[in-house]
């Protein structure tokens, strides 16, 4: 007799922070490649996400839970400061802020000065691989690529910088 066992693992999570158009894009891409989506924004605002497999109101998130977990924050300047907040607080293996990287040095500056400054080491911004991306797709896609690269244990490397 021959027994097969194949693991069932969770699947892995992207958690969005926020309802920008990137942030939208993200989820609508993020289904298509298989990960379970979780939304994070005020009960109002998440209509923008047909498919969401879990709705949190506000930015709340759980701290431990199965499998991997990526979080993209695209707050668009609503809410920035608590989504990075709550995303620096639980274990991910990806956390990325969508935003110039002036407003991330700012919102960084910030959160140090708050006690934060010890995690600030993990967060990502601006989010995605550096393709040049200029609509919300595309920077979707950037993003997505990057968090490919970090679950499948390499490191995403950066076309600009690269030689």
């Amino acid at each position: 007799m021959d027994v097969f066992v194949e693991p069932v693992l969770p699947r892995p999570q992207i958690v969005i922070c926020g309802t920008s158009p990137v942030a939208v894009a993200v989820a609508q891409l993020a289904r298509r490649l298989g990960f379970a989506l979780t939304v994070c924004a005020p009960a109002a605002e998440q209509a923008a996400f047909a498919d969401a497999d879990r709705r949190i109101e506000g930015y709340a998130l759980p701290v431990k839970e199965s499998g991997a977990r990526f979080v993209v924050i695209a707050t668009q300047g609503r809410g920035d400061e608590a989504a990075l907040q709550a995303a620096l607080a639980i274990e991910a293996q990806y956390v990325a802020f969508v935003g110039s990287r002036k407003k991330a040095e700012a919102l960084k500056a910030s959160l140090a000065r708050s006690g934060i400054d010890g995690r600030l080491a993990k967060l990502k911004a601006p989010a995605g691989l550096d393709l040049g991306a200029i609509t919300p797709d595309e920077i979707a896609v950037s993003i997505l690529a990057e968090i490919i690269a970090v679950r499948r244990g390499g490191h995403p490397r950066n076309p600009a910088t690269t030689s």
